[in-house]
């Protein structure tokens, strides 16, 4: 029988695409989630906005068609959300992809935990690549 003494991960990583006009504020991003700043869990959504607005800055600008193209497969966005991708190019809308990890903060491991999928007037967020 072997025995492992060292360090063991378990660690989550999931990959997201943001696609909107405009930066991703703060208020627009509770209001999406329709959670008040102010509420029981309006902190940790305040620390999950920082969590994506810096793995956002981490992250990748895809400005052409041809580079979605390369995504494809490689993140685990379906073909509807490369085709979103596609289109969000071709009207001028910044598309962006990240990657959180649950060795993160608390706020930044949730985020691993669960597929999600968030929608408004401003911008778009899917996150449905989620690896253990």
């Amino acid at each position: 029988m072997k025995i492992k003494l060292d360090f063991v991960s378990n660690s989550s990583s999931t990959s997201f695409v943001y696609i909107s006009e405009v930066e991703l504020t703060e208020d627009a991003f509770l209001e999406a989630a329709g959670v008040e700043r102010d509420g029981p869990v309006g902190d940790l959504f305040v620390q999950m906005h920082g969590e994506i607005e810096y793995a956002l800055q981490r992250g990748a600008t895809v400005t052409s068609k041809e580079a979605v193209d390369q995504l494809a497969g490689t993140h685990g966005f379906t073909p509807d959300v490369i085709q979103r991708m596609k289109d969000a190019i071709v009207q001028g809308k910044k598309v962006s992809t990240g990657s959180l990890s649950s060795d993160g903060a608390l706020a930044e491991s949730l985020l691993c935990m669960a597929m999600f999928e968030v929608e408004s007037d401003a911008f778009y967020i899917n996150a449905y690549d989620n690896y253990w």
